[in-house]
């Protein structure tokens, strides 16, 4: 099988838009009309806008009017985090763990710099939270923020379970955020079944397009919008809203949960295929769940004894894209964060490797790019001993 193009093997960075997708944001593209205006062509666009957030809603457990239209999870985070710790008396424990990504560490870290103490979430060997212990569970008010499926071992969350038990044991006096970026078109996810306040996704994690992303906010809960002026979304987020973007993104979450099963039982095919070429080299593990029990297009792979930047190099000059942490930060080769939680000895942590899988990819071709991995690790070991 002759392959032009790369082995993209990094479909937790971005995904490809899926062509769908590009047809149901064509006619907004090609039409130019402010959803606030007064008019014919503005009442059109605002229908628009406003069907797309019902389909999103419904396709996430939550009624239309607690959608809020962001430009990437980023954004969703920040505007989650900063727009909730004000509303809550002062201080406010944050309950975070340190696999976070960078788009939720960051503003804690603003936020615990302002005061807020930082309690970390205890997690088990595959990455997986522990339950609360009743003792361990701070005085006072608590904000947990928690990623729903984690960006780099695929790992999914017991979230429910979690704020369950503290409204059990800490009733009234907590609120939770989720970073749900993964999870989004990947796994069911009901927004009022999770027990959280807000959470965030961006499109192009699940085959939208790029520059777009979503805020939930719960009915009746208070939080301060943090961009302002216009009155858009509800006064919630300031600035024209892209119709064209935000019809995409509904479509590609209507198409993500109509063929999610079929997507699920095709991913964990592909990573077995996958791993079961990869593991000829020797000296590989995965880190993080097993196989079925997380995300089913994730592994993070540690090769012993070969640094995962030269790795990451290596793949990329065979036409393997694959990476070692997140695509937010900035082109550094630097390992996931928290994974010292899992792997404590730094050197071991520097081998580790990210693959995800795409669902449009054939088994032939994760094969083919198993097949490359196994020859660059090979080489490296041969020049490294």
């Amino acid at each position: 099988m002759a392959l032009a193009e790369p082995i993209n093997l990094d479909h937790n960075a971005t995904t490809p838009c899926l062509g769908a997708v590009f047809e149901a944001m064509r006619p907004w593209f090609l039409q130019s009309a402010n959803p606030a205006s007064p008019h014919q062509l503005g009442r059109k666009a605002r229908q628009g806008l406003e069907e797309a957030r019902e389909r999103i809603a419904s396709n996430l457990g939550a009624w239309p009017d607690e959608v809020v239209f962001t430009s990437g999870a980023t954004e969703a985070n920040q505007a989650a985090l900063f727009g909730l710790a004000p509303a809550m008396p002062i201080p406010t424990t944050l309950l975070v763990s340190s696999l976070e990504h960078p788009s939720v560490s960051t503003p804690v870290r603003v936020l615990a710099n302002r005061g807020c103490p930082v309690v970390p979430l205890p997690v088990d060997s595959r990455g997986v939270f522990l339950p609360f212990l009743a003792e361990n569970i701070p005085a006072g008010p608590l904000l947990l923020v928690a990623h729903l499926a984690h960006h780099g071992t695929g790992a999914i969350q017991p979230l429910e379970a979690l704020t369950g038990q503290l409204a059990d044991q800490a009733p009234g006096r907590f609120r939770a955020h989720t970073d749900a970026t993964q999870a989004v078109g990947k796994i069911p996810v009901f927004f009022h079944r999770l027990g959280v306040d807000t959470l965030a996704a961006s499109a192009h994690k699940f085959n939208g397009p790029s520059g777009i992303g979503l805020l939930l906010v719960r009915r009746g809960k208070p939080w301060a919008p943090q961009t302002v002026g216009g009155g858009q979304e509800l006064g919630r987020r300031g600035g024209t809203p892209a119709v064209a973007l935000a019809a995409g993104m509904a479509c590609a979450l209507d198409i993500a949960h109509n063929e999610m099963a079929h997507r699920q039982v095709h991913c964990l095919a592909l990573r077995h295929g996958f791993w079961q070429v990869v593991q000829q080299v020797g000296g590989a593990e995965i880190i993080g769940p097993a196989a079925g029990e997380g995300l089913a297009h994730t592994l993070l792979v540690r090769f012993s004894g070969v640094k995962a930047g030269l790795t990451v190099l290596g793949l990329d000059l065979e036409g393997v894209a694959a990476t070692t942490g997140s695509a937010c930060a900035s082109g550094s080769q630097r390992p996931l964060p928290g994974l010292e939680l899992l792997l404590p000895d730094e050197a071991q942590r520097r081998e580790v490797v990210r693959f995800s899988l795409g669902h449009e990819q054939s088994l032939q071709e994760v094969a083919i790019a198993g097949g490359r991995v196994v020859m660059v690790i090979r080489r490296l070991r041969g020049q490294q001993t």
